[in-house]
């Protein structure tokens, strides 16, 4: 029983060390892939950005949709999609001044007088905020 005593001690005592040797943390290649640690930062998207603030979990017009309203594109083949993906935020400067006049003034959300869409940018603090719409 001495003997196993003697080891269980020596394993405490050596545990630290090894642990200040490597500073506390897994080597990259051993995070389980998960990990916060792994992740590569972003960078921060330009704006303004259209934001979809109506109810629905996503929100989504085709280029179809756009011209059954009569509204030039900017790309012909752009489909919009406002999503947690994006964070229901696309760059204001992937459409058109009227697919811009229709978003941010005309639509409105369904059985309210509340615009499902807002013109939004980021502050000197880092802030979302709203922006003016000319």
């Amino acid at each position: 029983m001495a003997a196993s005593s003697e080891s269980t001690e020596k394993a405490k005592v050596e545990a630290p060390d090894a642990k200040a040797k490597s500073g506390g943390a897994l080597p990259e290649e051993k995070r389980p892939p998960g990990d916060l640690r792994r992740r590569t930062r972003k960078n921060k998207r330009q704006g303004p950005f259209v934001k979809y603030v109506g109810s629905a979990a996503q929100r989504r017009i085709t280029g179809p949709q756009w011209r059954s309203l009569g509204i030039d594109l900017k790309d012909k083949n752009a489909e919009h999609v406002w999503g947690i993906a994006n964070d229901k935020m696309i760059e204001a400067d992937k459409f058109s001044d009227a697919q811009l006049d229709y978003l941010l003034i005309d639509d409105l959300q369904q059985g309210t007088n509340a615009h499902a869409f807002l013109l939004v940018d980021y502050d000197e603090k880092g802030q979302l905020v709203q922006a003016e719409y000319e």
